[in-house]
């Protein structure tokens, strides 16, 4: 008779062998991307721009690393050792559409406020603003598809696994430690450990919007509200708002603020603990929907 028990019975031991072994993964395969795929990336970003450029290249090639890789390690994790499913994960998206336009509206609201205070205040000064239909539909699907990539990793294997052997605050701490951990993990380049000792403010943003995003699903069991608020935030703080590192010059707003200046400014941690307060209150007494 077959057996349907997990081949390894501990969840903290599952979630930190998933973790490392993402890690490793992600910079291999994110080297093989590099040398194999880079005619295919160049071809296919010309559709986008005919003048591609090596900075979009690279983006595109680190952006997409992740979910790959999340796709590859939650079928050997999730499906082989845990003999489960993809939706177990919390991606039923049914009576979670309002969650996760709600997840969209708080990453936007939240991004539009903290623009809308900094330029109110003097402290950026837009400069040009610019706008390509073309760049911007490529920004939508690379970043929805790393947001759920995310989401799926962090808060769903990660998060769920943790929440099987500790509190779920604890849980919630842990992965969002993860979080911070893999956002500064660039691909074949490994850890920038710089971000996180030489930064303490942008880490601190970084892993309270790891707080964010996993609160809701300790309530809801379920993902979408993370991925939209994910979406949301990373799309409209990066190549709308001109709040990250890359300045491939295909941003709608250009302007004098660096990302640095922002992700480590106390009005981004007043936000961030704004949205949790937010989510908590919102979602600390709505269980997740039965199966």
């Amino acid at each position: 008779m077959k057996s349907n028990a997990p081949r390894i019975k501990y969840g903290w031991l599952k979630a930190l062998l998933f973790f490392i072994c993402f890690l490793l993964f992600n910079g291999l395969f994110h080297l093989i991307l590099s040398i194999f795929g880079q005619s295919i990336m160049f071809s296919v970003l010309r559709i986008v721009d005919e003048h591609a450029f090596f900075d979009l290249s690279i983006w595109v090639t680190i952006a997409l690393t992740n979910p790959f890789v999340t796709l590859f390690w939650i079928w050997v994790f999730h499906k082989i050792i845990n003999k489960q499913s993809f939706s177990s994960l919390g991606l039923k998206i049914y009576g979670y559409k309002d969650d996760f336009i709600e997840g969209l509206l708080l990453g936007f609201g939240l991004m539009v406020l903290g623009f809308g205070v900094l330029y109110v205040f003097d402290f950026l000064s837009v400069n040009q603003i610019k706008f390509s239909l073309n760049h911007h539909l490529l920004y939508v699907i690379v970043f929805a598809i790393v947001a759920i990539g995310e989401e799926t990793a962090i808060r769903g294997f990660i998060l769920q696994n943790l929440s099987s052997s500790f509190n779920k605050y604890i849980a919630l701490i842990l992965s969002s430690l993860a979080f911070v951990l893999i956002r500064v993990h660039v691909g074949i380049w490994g850890f920038e450990l710089s971000e996180v000792t030489g930064e303490p403010i942008v880490s601190l943003n970084l892993f309270l919007f790891g707080i964010l995003l996993g609160l809701y699903c300790i309530h809801r069991k379920n993902l979408w509200f993370p991925i939209g608020l994910n979406f949301s935030w990373s799309y409209l703080s990066k190549p709308v708002c001109n709040l990250w590192g890359w300045g491939m010059g295909r941003q709608i707003f250009h302007h004098n603020l660096s990302a640095n200046d922002f992700n480590g400014s106390i009005l981004l941690t007043s936000l961030i603990i704004a949205g949790i307060v937010f989510v908590h209150k919102r979602y600390s007494g709505r269980a997740a929907l039965k199966k």
